[in-house]
């Protein structure tokens, strides 16, 4: 029965070729601190919450957009303004 089960669990470990493709493959040191690097410097161009908080309250509301759009000068009234200046 030992041998049994034993023959059982070396069936499903990883042969030598397995384990060595498996680490060939594995990410090594530079290329690990190559990753950091450049996440890092894409950050520093990222917006700061206190740059997005900023920008979010110069931004216009659609409710206040829509005012805007319905008490604008139509066309026809910015003609005839120019046409009698």
């Amino acid at each position: 029965m030992a041998i049994n089960s034993l023959e059982k669990t070396l069936s499903t470990k990883a042969n030598k070729a397995e384990i060595k493709s498996a680490i060939d493959t594995k990410a090594n040191i530079t290329d690990v601190s190559n990753a950091i690097t450049e996440v890092a410097s894409q950050m520093e161009y990222k917006a700061s919450l206190e740059e997005v908080n900023i920008m979010l309250e110069d931004k216009m509301s659609k409710s206040e957009l829509q005012y805007l759009l319905t008490n604008k000068v139509s066309i026809e009234e910015l003609r005839s303004l120019l046409e009698n200046k």
